[in-house]
């Protein structure tokens, strides 16, 4: 069975491209190789040309408005800014053919975006001067702070010197009455000692001492009487 190379899906094929490939100069219009490389090409040119067109217009409108805003006094950046803080939905083309076909509508646009910024700038200043004046006050109360953690320092040591001056008093004084009690205990020992020697003499050893320290009328006295004015006087005497 003989092969048919030239059937209606290729000649279909090759028409499409043909058909594409239409006002091209020479064999790229009328040979299908030449005519299909020359359309790929071209296709991958409409693509990044589509794209680039779109900067192109882009540029072209920002420098519109931008001649416009030099006409007004402002800057495109500061305009544009203005717009989105006042919530003014308007592209760029539209604002262009504004600048360009009516400019006195588009002063009107640019007053708005002055008002706008002008009332914007404002509020920023009312926000440093309150973030000024809370950080003033966070740093007086932290002042405040200190001074009242140093009146409550001093306080503080003054009270511990009191209070070692206390202790300090009170140790003295346990101190002295330590002595005072030792000296007491000594005196009453002492004392006991020289009664149990006095104790252990005679009447007549008695009557001696007490003529040795001139006491009167020693033959009147007992024995006991004796021993206690012995007693005070050899205690005073050791005094």
């Amino acid at each position: 069975m003989v092969k048919v190379n030239f059937v209606a899906a290729r000649h279909k094929r090759r028409k499409k491209i043909l058909k594409l490939a239409k006002g091209y100069f020479g064999s790229k219009s009328k040979l299908y190789k030449t005519a299909n490389e020359q359309v790929m090409r071209s296709l991958q040119y409409a693509y990044r040309d589509r794209r680039q067109k779109k900067r192109n217009f882009r540029k072209l409108w920002i420098t519109r408005i931008n001649a416009g805003c030099v006409n007004n006094g402002m800057r495109y950046s500061s305009f544009i800014h203005g717009l989105t803080l006042a919530k003014v939905d308007i592209n760029r083309k539209i604002l262009s053919d504004l600048s360009y076909n009516e400019p006195h509508i588009f002063t009107d646009y640019i007053n708005l975006a002055k008002k706008t910024l002008e009332e914007h700038e404002a509020k920023i200043q009312e926000k440093i001067k309150q973030t000024l004046k809370q950080q003033q006050e966070e740093q007086q109360q932290e002042e405040q702070q200190e001074f009242d953690n140093q009146e409550v320092n001093t306080e503080n040591i003054l009270i511990n010197s009191k209070d070692k001056e206390i202790k300090k008093n009170n140790l003295e004084t346990k101190k002295i009455k330590q002595k005072i009690d030792n000296k007491e205990n000594l005196d009453k020992e002492k004392n006991k000692d020289i009664e149990k020697k006095l104790k252990k003499y005679l009447l007549s050893e008695l009557k001696e001492l007490a003529q040795k320290y001139e006491i009167k009328n020693i033959s009147k006295l007992k024995k006991i009487e004796l021993i206690n004015i012995l007693k005070d006087k050899m205690i005073n005497q050791s005094e």
